[in-house]
C-alpha cells in the first residue's frame, strides 16, 4: 500500500508479544535493569528482614529443635518463591499486553482468580508487608535506643519518616544499600560471636540450661520463622527490575542459601550464648552488665552491633513499602499524579508510626501473628494456589504428583495458619495487658 508506514511499537500491526520482546531487547542493549548479583542482594535483604533479631528468641522458645522448624519453613518458602517466578512467566504469556513493570502479585491474582482474587490479594499482601514494616520500625527503635539512649517513641517517628523518604530512591541505589546491609549483617554476627564467646558474658548466664526441643513451642517458633521470610511479596517488584528475568531462579537459590545459613548460625549461636535469657531482639543481650571486665570494649561491640542492625533494617524499608503503595494504587510507575503519591506516602507514614508506637512492647507477638496468618497466606497458600490456577488457565495440566504435593502443602498450611493465629493473638493480648495498654 502506498504511503503505508511500517509497524512500530505504537502501531496496532505489531503484536503485543512482539512489543514486549522489542522492549526487552532494547533494555538489554542499553544495559538497563539490575544484574543477577544486584538482584540477589535485594532478595537477601528481603529474606533476611526484621526477623533477623528474633531468630535466637525462636530457639529460646523451642530449643535447638527449632532448627527443624527453620528447615521446614525455609524449604516451603524456597519452593513457593520459585512457583511465583514460574507463575509470573506464565501470566506474562497469557497477558502479553501487560508491560513487565505491571507484572506483580495483583495481576497474578487477576489471571489466576479473576477480579475478586485481585482485591483479596491486594488486601492480604498489603497487610503482610505493612506488618513487616512495623517490626522493622520497632526493632530499629530497640537498636537505636541501645546505641544512643534516645526515647524509642522519638526513634520510631524518625525511622518511619526516613523510611518513607527512601521510597524516592531508584532501585539501583536501593540495591547498593542492600549490599551495605549484607556487610552490616556479617558485622553484627561477628559482634555476637565476640561478645557471646567471652567468659564474662558466659558467667552472666551460667547455670541456665538449654533445651533440646520443646515440641509444644515448635508452632510458635515456626510462626516466627515464617515471619522471617515475609519478603516473598517483594519478589515481583525485584523481578521487574532485573536485566534478565531468566536469571530469577538462580537469584532465588543464591539468596536462600545465604539466608538459611545465616539464620541457622545466628539463631543457634544466640541461644547457645544466652539460653533462657535470650531477648526478643538479641542485641539487647549484648549490652554489658555493670562491673564486668573490659566493660568499655564490650560496650563498643554492643553499640556497633546495634548500629549495624539498625542500618540493615532501615535499608530494607523501601523494598517492603513500595509494593504496599503500588498495591494501593500509588506506585512510582507514573500511573498516579505525583501529588497523590506524596499524600499517600504521608498518610502511610502517619499510620505506620502510630501503630508502631502502640505495639512497641509486643514485637514477638506481632511477629508470630504475621507468620501464622499473613505470611502463611501470602507466602505459602497463595503461591501454591496461584501456580496451579495459572497452569490451568494456560491449559497446562499438573502431573498427579504435583497436584498431590501442592494440595498437601495447602491443607497443612491452612491448619497451621488457624492454630498459629490463635496462639499469636493470645500472646499479644497477654503482653499488652502486662504492659498496661489494656
Amino acid at each position: 500500500m502506498v504511503g503505508a508506514r511500517p509497524p512500530t511499537e505504537r502501531s496496532p500491526l505489531l503484536p503485543h508479544a512482539a512489543k514486549r520482546r522489542a522492549a526487552a531487547a532494547a533494555a538489554q542493549q542499553s544495559g538497563e535493569g539490575l544484574t543477577a548479583y544486584q538482584t540477589s542482594l535485594n532478595m537477601i535483604n528481603c529474606f533476611i528482614g526484621a526477623g533477623i533479631l528474633t531468630v535466637p528468641f525462636a530457639f529460646r522458645l523451642a530449643g535447638y529443635g527449632a532448627i527443624i522448624a527453620l528447615a521446614i519453613v525455609a524449604a516451603l518458602n524456597w519452593l513457593t518463591s520459585l512457583l511465583i517466578g514460574h507463575a509470573l512467566t506464565t501470566a506474562s504469556r497469557l497477558r502479553p499486553e501487560v508491560p513487565r513493570a505491571k507484572l506483580d502479585l495483583k495481576l497474578l491474582g487477576v489471571v489466576a482468580f479473576g477480579p475478586i482474587g485481585e482485591r483479596l490479594i491486594a488486601i492480604f499482601f498489603a497487610l503482610e508487608l505493612w506488618f513487616a514494616l512495623e517490626t522493622f520500625i520497632l526493632l530499629t527503635s530497640i537498636n537505636v535506643n541501645i546505641l544512643t539512649g534516645a526515647p524509642r517513641t522519638l526513634i520510631i517517628v524518625i525511622a518511619g519518616a526516613l523510611g518513607t523518604m527512601s521510597l524516592s530512591l531508584p532501585m539501583s541505589v536501593i540495591s547498593a544499600f542492600s549490599g551495605l546491609s549484607v556487610w552490616c549483617m556479617l558485622g553484627g554476627l561477628v559482634a555476637l560471636i565476640v561478645c557471646g564467646s567471652m567468659s564474662s558474658y558466659g558467667a552472666a548466664f551460667a547455670g541456665q540450661e538449654h533445651e533440646l526441643v520443646d515440641v509444644h513451642a515448635l508452632p510458635a517458633a515456626m510462626s516466627i520463622f515464617l515471619y522471617c521470610f515475609s519478603g516473598l511479596p517483594c519478589l515481583p517488584n525485584i523481578r521487574q527490575a532485573m536485566h534478565k528475568t531468566e536469571e530469577y531462579s538462580f537469584c532465588v537459590h543464591m539468596s536462600f542459601i545465604f539466608a538459611v545459613c545465616y539464620y541457622a548460625l545466628i539463631g543457634m549461636l544466640g541461644y547457645y550464648f544466652f539460653a533462657g535469657s535470650t531477648r526478643e531482639s538479641f542485641t539487647e543481650n549484648l549490652v554489658p552488665y555493670p562491673g564486668m571486665s573490659h566493660h568499655s570494649i564490650f560496650s563498643l561491640f554492643s553499640l556497633a552491633s546495634a548500629g549495624l542492625f539498625a542500618i540493615k533494617l532501615q535499608a530494607g524499608f523501601p523494598l517492603y513499602a513500595a509494593p504496599v503503595l503500588q498495591t494501593l494504587g500509588f506506585g512510582s510507575d507514573g500511573s498516579s499524579a505525583p501529588s497523590s503519591v506524596a499524600i499517600a506516602r504521608t498518610a502511610f507514614a502517619a499510620v505506620s508510626i502510630g501503630f508502631a508506637i502502640f505495639a512497641k512492647d509486643a514485637v514477638d507477638g506481632v511477629a508470630e501473628l504475621m507468620g501464622a496468618f499473613l505470611t502463611m497466606s501470602t507466602s505459602v497458600l497463595f503461591p501454591v494456589a496461584a501456580y496451579a490456577s495459572v497452569r490451568r488457565v494456560a491449559g497446562e495440566r499438573l502431573a498427579w504428583w504435583e497436584a498431590l504435593g501442592l494440595g498437601s502443602i495447602f491443607v497443612v498450611g491452612v491448619i497451621f495458619g488457624m492454630l498459629g493465629t490463635f496462639d499469636a493473638c493470645q500472646r499479644i493480648w497477654n503482653e499488652e495487658k502486662q504492659a498496661g495498654h489494656l
